[in-house]
């Protein structure tokens, strides 16, 4: 019985035809990368603003934490802080975009 055919040619298919769902893969765990690193740095930066600035300076303390965070993560975040009157009692939004993926936080100032 006589084969005829290219294993070279066989052999490069079949690679190629098991490395093919590998990609979407890869680009589904860099989405979910950041999903999770947009979730911490928000959550950690707000939790940190709060208990650290005062009312005149949050701006101020949540870049710097947020940068912080977000180098720890080895990403780059940008984030945007509302906090209204920014009064004690008042709620303060850190809103964070990592890639694709924005999380948003809020926490209250509390009053002293």
């Amino acid at each position: 019985m006589e084969s005829k055919g290219s294993a070279p040619i066989e052999l490069s298919s079949l690679i190629v035809l098991l490395l093919v769902p590998l990609a979407p893969m890869l680009v589904l765990y860099e989405e979910i990368f950041d999903a999770i690193a947009a979730e911490s740095i928000a959550r950690h930066g707000i939790r940190l603003t709060v208990l650290h600035g005062e009312s005149s300076d949050l701006e101020l303390i949540a870049a710097r934490f947020v940068s912080e965070l977000s180098e720890s993560w080895g990403k780059t975040a940008e984030f945007e802080l509302e906090c209204g009157t920014c009064q004690k009692g008042s709620l303060v939004t850190l809103s964070v975009r990592v890639g694709n993926s924005e999380a948003i936080q809020t926490a209250g100032l509390e009053p002293r």
